[in-house]
């Protein structure tokens, strides 16, 4: 049992770094006004979003802050819950990371630092694909898994 939470809080810690490591250096060396043009579809792009996605919400950072928080909490109780079931502690500890990430961005700079720019899509960050990855992975999890075995492992 220590040993499934060790791992489950090791990679939300790895992931969690990772996410704040990008925002920092996006923040010191990005200029928001001088985007840079990787690939004729992609640019690394300074955006800072003090609203949810797609820009939601602008305005209302406090009540974003308050429900990112209630968030994290029961994100964290679920993957405490299922840290034993190790079909469940990769999806979990990418949601964890994702969602604390965008918090931990918001409480300290009010917004939401993003830097990855497709074409016809809105900015986003690593801790927004951790989110998306998170639930990918939970999703494929619940088509894979029989219902049979789903429901051995709820008793």
């Amino acid at each position: 049992m220590r040993r499934a939470s060790t791992k489950l809080l090791l990679l939300i810690l790895f992931l969690l770094v990772a996410d704040q490591i990008s925002k920092v250096l996006v923040r010191r060396w990005l200029d928001p006004h001088e985007p840079i043009q990787l690939l004729p579809f992609f640019r690394l792009e300074h955006v800072q979003n003090p609203g949810i996605a797609f820009g939601w919400l602008d305005g209302h950072s406090f009540l974003i802050a308050m429900v990112s928080f209630m968030i994290v909490v029961l994100l964290v109780i679920a993957a405490l819950a299922v840290r034993n079931n190790s079909r469940l502690v990769w999806p979990m500890a990418f949601l964890v990371a994702g969602s604390a990430g965008n918090l931990i961005d918001r409480v300290a700079n009010g917004s939401v630092t993003d830097f990855l720019h497709f074409e016809y899509w809105p900015a986003f960050n690593l801790a927004d694909m951790c989110i998306v990855f998170g639930v990918m992975l939970l999703l494929l999890q619940l088509l894979l898994t029989p219902s049979k075995e789903r429901n051995l492992s709820e008793s």
